[in-house]
């Protein structure tokens, strides 16, 4: 999966990819179309050949081609591309292994965004075999190291449900203990987890104490985006946190930076901001 267009300035852990093949194209821009479906993106002809500095005609060519593979249905003019049962199977799957290959190589102390381009090419000629061992390793048989997991939905943990963790809300100050965050007593210590096929949401649970301004939390491009409403509380997608695994511990401890705020306050400062901790098992 590409991260960035050909257009953006690439930073100092960014290196030059080599031209990609037809067929490695076709199977990011599947991968591309799973994830925007799964977060409800629009398939929008002209946002993917910007994603990929591409001209328009060359992503129809591609995406022609990926309707005779039967990924999508036929494109239409001025028509959001959609893709079939089949096609959302495959780019799923492209999802899941670029995940696994990616957290593998940060696990052995590859820098996250040299991690990320790495799995780009990795991904599509590794043999299954090999895949297979990866993900294997990455997501079930590690469990002897501490190690950090970036942009996960916890789909390859949890069968679609609902289930019941436990969260803290922190102050940023530098203090021993930890103090808890004042929003803290507008919430249940319990926080919700839920899992369809394709993503994961983290929901909390309201009290009648309701906090002054809405919740907002920073995205894994350091972005502040205000949480949607959902039965109980805010809801907020598993992957926008980092969770850590510890050796021999049953528990992994998610972490996510929050705070609250109106729109017109702008941008908030470190000290104005908040921890929030989940812990799952």
């Amino acid at each position: 999966m590409i991260m960035e267009t050909k257009e953006k300035q690439m930073t100092e852990n960014e290196q030059e990819l080599i031209p990609y093949s037809r067929l490695e194209r076709e199977e990011d821009i599947l991968e591309l179309l799973c994830q925007w479906e799964n977060q409800k993106i629009p398939l929008d002809v002209m946002k993917i050949s910007e994603y990929f500095g591409m001209e328009k005609k060359e992503i129809l060519i591609c995406l022609k081609r990926m309707y005779e593979y039967r990924y999508i249905e036929k494109p239409r003019a001025n028509r959001e591309v959609v893709l079939t049962p089949y096609g959302r199977s495959v780019g799923n799957d492209y999802i899941y292994r670029h995940t696994s290959i990616s957290q593998h190589l940060q696990f052995i102390g590859v820098n996250e965004t040299i991690a990320e381009q790495d799995a780009c090419r990795i991904e599509h000629v590794m043999s299954e075999e090999s895949v297979r061992a990866v993900c294997q390793f990455a997501n079930y048989e590690n469990m002897y190291y501490e190690r950090r997991i970036r942009n996960s939905e916890l789909t390859d943990r949890y069968l679609p449900g609902v289930y019941t963790f436990v969260m803290q809300m922190y102050s940023m100050e530098l203090c021993h203990p930890r103090r808890l965050a004042k929003e803290y007593k507008s919430y249940s210590r319990d926080i919700i987890l839920e899992i369809d096929e394709n993503r994961g949401f983290f929901e909390l649970k309201r009290t009648k104490m309701f906090p002054k301004k809405p919740l907002w939390y920073q995205d894994i491009k350091n972005e502040w985006v205000q949480a949607e409403r959902g039965e109980y509380g805010e809801r907020i997608p598993a992957s926008m946190f980092e969770f850590v695994i510890k050796p021999n511990d049953r528990v992994m401890e998610g972490t996510i930076l929050i705070t609250f705020m109106n729109e017109k306050d702008g941008e908030p400062d470190r000290w104005s901001c908040e921890q929030l901790e989940v812990e799952i098992w």
